[in-house]
């Protein structure tokens, strides 16, 4: 046999071994690629076939995501749209995790014997959690979801570098000991280019991701395949969104790339020999990106309590919307999960940075409409994402946060402001509080 290395895919490398008799004109079986970024898509997608598309329906798949995940599935439904052959929801069944509080048990044991397609909601914060979430309903009673699965996808909106080795301890693990089922890794997705802090992280964890896999087991290119193999930077690419957040691929364009990916990706994994990969095991794994962890009688630990109790997310845990720093929690992640009311309480977050309170009018869940004016005591405050939500009113307070950076105001119903909250507005997202009702129009 003699190993001859390929360049694959837009100039990163794709290892495949080729027979000797390749060279001396014989007929040979080269191994199908197990890599899909952009170019792949445009080069192989439109080759899979009714066929192909029905073996796929059969197969029972695990997915765990954020959003990220329910844009693939919109592009699903897209694809579906256009032409049936891509039907791939028709046998699908969604359960939110991180509303439950990070409880497994909303999914019934025995899903996988009514659907094939399995969609967990993951808990958002630690990152690391949803690996934990996956790795418990594959091999934990009632569950053992291990004997039955064919394939499992863990989706990473944005990747951290710190959680690379955790995510790659986990993953090989479950690899090893499940070699029946194909795992597919995954880099890191991107948001727009207001937020090169996250982007550059994520490609940092991607970056990871690609030098320890490429060539080696199925892997999905969620940065590559949203900045079109990197043209547009280490960003999505602008047509692939219309999100006022700058943080979702939530046009058709963007969504469809999603999914054509993910189908092509799980096509060529089954369609490769049933082999589990050989890897190195990985030498240090620590809990990545550790969470400050605080008393449950800290002020801050109550006054996030007090929020979600306030909204019947009495099931939601604090840890897993809050990040803590110094002391006290600095990061709060309440978007797309029924809160309807900020009350109060939010005041007590003084050390409060980042507030995520965006909502999703595709999912089931109500929309804020009422801000407390004590929001205004979160002087520290850079990053206030509202945006699509039933806000028709923003307390006169709110001009009191002058540390803004990124605020986001889009698709609400704000009418007449006070003089106050107007002039604070205009000049922090002139443009989002011009774009309101914007599902009426």
């Amino acid at each position: 046999m003699l190993t001859v290395r390929r360049a694959f895919i837009s100039g990163l490398l794709f290892f495949a071994l080729i027979p000797a008799g390749a060279l001396s004109g014989e007929t040979v079986s080269i191994p199908i690629p197990l890599y899909v970024d952009s170019k792949a898509i445009k080069d192989r997608f439109d080759s899979l076939t009714a066929e192909d598309m029905e073996k796929l329906r059969r197969k029972k798949i695990l997915l765990a995501s954020r959003s990220f995940g329910l844009n693939t599935c919109n592009g699903f439904a897209a694809l579906a749209k256009k032409d049936k052959k891509y039907d791939f929801l028709s046998s699908y069944k969604r359960f939110d995790v991180f509303k439950a509080g990070g409880n497994t048990g909303i999914i019934p044991p025995d899903i996988f014997s009514k659907v094939n397609f399995v969609h967990s909601l993951a808990t958002h914060w630690p990152p690391t959690k949803r690996v934990d979430e996956v790795e418990q309903l594959l091999r934990s009673e009632p569950h053992n979801f291990g004997k039955v699965v064919d394939a499992v996808i863990i989706y990473y909106d944005l990747g951290f570098p710190e959680a690379f080795d955790y995510y790659a301890k986990k993953m090989d693990a479950l690899q090893a000991d499940f070699p029946k089922v194909r795992f597919i890794y995954i880099t890191g997705g991107f948001m727009g280019k207001s937020k090169p802090n996250e982007n550059e992280k994520s490609h940092l964890f991607s970056e990871k991701v690609r030098e320890r896999y490429l060539g080696k087991v199925p892997l999905y290119d969620m940065g590559k395949i949203l900045s079109d193999d990197f043209r547009c930077g280490h960003n999505f690419c602008p047509e692939y969104s219309k999100d006022p957040a700058d943080v979702h691929p939530n046009l058709a364009t963007g969504e469809t790339m999603l999914a054509k990916g993910l189908l092509l990706v799980l096509h060529e994994a089954f369609a490769t020999p049933d082999k589990t990969p050989h890897l190195e095991a990985v030498k240090a794994v620590k809990p990545a990106l550790p969470n400050e962890t605080l008393p449950a009688v800290h002020p801050d630990m109550q006054a996030v309590r007090a929020i979600l109790d306030a909204n019947g997310l009495t099931k939601k845990t604090v840890e897993s919307v809050s990040v803590v720093e110094g002391g006290r929690i600095v990061a709060l992640y309440l978007q797309e999960g029924g809160v309807t009311e900020l009350p109060e309480a939010i005041g007590k977050l003084e050390a409060l940075r980042l507030l995520h309170l965006y909502g999703d009018r595709k999912q089931p869940y109500p929309l804020l409409k009422k801000i407390s004016p004590a929001l205004a005591n979160c002087k520290k405050l850079e990053e206030l994402l509202l945006n699509q939500n039933d806000l028709e009113i923003l307390p006169a307070e709110i001009a009191g946060l002058v540390n803004i950076k990124t605020l986001s105001l889009a698709d609400n119903k704000l009418k007449k402001l006070p003089a106050e909250a107007e002039k604070w507005a205009k000049r922090f997202d002139p443009k989002g509080l011009l774009l309101q009702n914007l599902t009426e129009k």
